[in-house]
């Protein structure tokens, strides 16, 4: 079997020393070795690296060392004796580790071995033999959770493969030329090993490929050129990473890409030109980075994008007009970041967008046409912010609402026509707010409810026939409420009385008044209510008022005297 390594060309050290060493080239040598011990005493890093970075760097500057790139090294560290002197002068300058931490995973890619790429009738025969699992029929082979830390060197791999799975390993780093003369490869898994580097034209002989997933490794940046070959991809997932910066041009040979996943990395910024020409793509991940802010061209290209998600983060500020491209978006994430403003029209344009996150952000106030344009909308989410009043008229317009979460917010109160225009309405979820107060009409206008939640709020009572206008009403969430059980929470107890079946979460209970405190409003009656046995309730209207027998008297002899 012949196996092929990136440098395993020999070359004799004699024959290097040999050579007459240029006494620029030596200086500048000794500068780096001196610079990277400095640097390394002064912090007392370990990198077991170094006594052969030495020697690599000084073999590298001796004369003929055309002959020393011969064995596939020069680009893992420098190219030229100018870049030599520059990262001489960047240790001096700036002692950091990161130069000599990426040159160190550069070398160790260059120890990593390669396929053996078979085109023989037998090779799909010599491909089982390997430790890897080999399909002829669909032409994929499956290294999945086979405990590798290297390619495997005795696995033979038919150059028309199709689909490779190296997926759950302990892959460090893979040598630039492993997938080389794959011409026919259209999916490539490397997901969830512990790669923290590759090198920037590892994938330039993938034509056909359509998936590559890299999610859950340790990459902390992405090579400029490392998808620039990747005409045909449709699926890049690089998310639950370490990544920090996005190249600009890093996906400007990708203009067929419908799936891009960054989620979970150290993402700061979005350059605004990153994404364009994306026309095909559809669904955009950036969720749980450190972005604080969205350039407002970021997306302007993504006229085919129908999901966006953006959730964790810092955002503070959406500058206006950042969605307005955006016509065929149907589900916009922005949950949990620092949002405390929503401009104008910013969701103008978002016509055929269903679904729309705004959960766990600092919005106080929202305005009467923050929602007019989504007439599609069917999941509006605004819970677990700072809401305080929601203006009447506001979800006029959002005829196909089906689900609105207004749970965890400051609200307080709830006028007659909050809800109007919600008439396809099924969830409402007002739970964990300040509500002492609704609208006797509030669900008048919210006909199809089947799902409602009002606990954990500050109601003393509801208003009499609030509930009646809730025919389709499933199930309901009262608890947690400080109910004061006189006169006025009668309606709430016979409504409960025959509506058991609708109540979900724990019964409701009285606050009080003296010893009904802890009762359950189901047991009350109007004897216990409404019988005036309390001081306080003498200046109280009872909600159905107490006939008294000189009133009963009185109308029969009226009825009487009529006769």
């Amino acid at each position: 079997m012949n196996i092929k390594y990136g440098t395993r060309k020999r070359i004799s050290r004699t024959k290097l020393f040999n050579k007459t060493i240029d006494r620029s080239n030596f200086e500048t040598t000794r500068n780096v070795s001196r610079s990277t011990n400095r640097f390394t005493n002064k912090r007392k890093i370990k990198m077991d690296f170094l006594p052969s970075l030495t020697m690599f760097l000084f073999l590298f500057t001796v004369k003929g060392q055309e002959e020393f790139c011969e064995i596939n090294a020069c680009e893992a560290l420098v190219q030229s004796e100018m870049k030599l002197k520059e990262f001489s002068d960047d240790l001096e300058k700036d002692g950091s580790q990161n130069y000599l931490i990426k040159l160190e995973r550069r070398v160790r890619s260059l120890e990593q071995p390669v396929w053996e790429i078979s085109k023989i009738n037998e090779r799909w025969i010599d491909c089982g033999r390997g430790p890897c699992k080999c399909k002829p029929e669909t032409k994929s082979v499956t290294c999945w959770q086979s405990g590798l830390s290297t390619i495997p060197v005795q696995q033979v791999l038919p150059q028309d493969v199709i689909s490779i799975d190296l997926g759950i390993n302990s892959m460090t780093t893979l040598n630039k030329n492993v997938f080389r003369s794959m011409s026919y490869l259209t999916e490539l898994d490397l997901f969830d090993n512990k790669l923290d580097h590759l090198p920037d034209n590892i994938f330039e002989d993938l034509d056909s490929l359509k998936y590559l997933r890299l999610h859950k490794n340790h990459l902390e940046e992405i090579p400029p050129n490392l998808l620039v070959h990747l005409r045909n991809l449709q699926t890049f997932d690089a998310s639950d990473n370490q990544i920090k910066d996005l190249p600009t041009n890093l996906f400007r040979g990708n203009s067929n890409l419908m799936l891009l996943h960054l989620s979970r990395n150290r993402i700061k910024a979005v350059p605004e030109t990153v994404f364009n020409k994306l026309e095909l793509l559809e669904d955009l991940d950036l969720s749980n980075n450190l972005l604080t802010t969205i350039p407002k061209f970021a997306f302007v290209d993504l006229a085919g994008l129908r999901r966006l998600f953006l959730a964790e983060n810092n955002i503070t500020l959406l500058p206006t007009g950042v969605f307005d491209k955006l016509v065929t978006l149907e589900q916009l994430n922005l949950r949990k970041n620092q949002i405390s403003y929503l401009p104008s029209n910013l969701f103008d344009k978002l016509q055929n967008l269903q679904i729309l996150h705004l959960t766990n952000n600092k919005i106080a106030q929202l305005g009467v046409g923050d929602f007019k344009r989504l007439t599609n909308i069917v999941e509006l989410h605004l819970g677990q912010n700072f809401i305080n009043e929601l203006p009447e008229n506001a979800f006029v317009e959002n005829r196909n609402l089906e689900k609105l979460f207004l749970f965890s917010n400051n609200l307080e109160e709830l006028k007659e026509k909050t809800f109007n225009g919600l008439i396809g309405l099924t969830s409402l979820l007002i739970n964990n707010n300040i509500l002492k107060e609704i609208h006797s009409r509030l669900f008048f206008y919210t006909p199809s409810l089947q799902k409602l939640h009002l606990d954990s709020n500050k109601f003393h009572f509801l208003p009499s026939k609030c509930l009646d206008f809730l025919t389709q009403l499933v199930s309901i969430k009262l608890a947690k409420n400080p109910w004061h059980c006189d006169c006025n929470i009668l309606y709430l107890a016979i409504w409960m009385d025959s509506n058991m079946n609708k109540l979900w979460d724990s019964q409701p209970s009285c606050r009080g008044p003296g010893d009904l405190g802890g009762a359950l409003i189901k047991d009350m009656t109007f004897d216990n209510l409404c019988d005036g046995q309390w001081a306080s309730m003498t200046n109280l209207s009872p909600r159905v008022p107490i006939k008294k027998q000189n009133d009963e008297d009185a109308t029969d002899t009226k009825n009487v005297t009529q006769n």
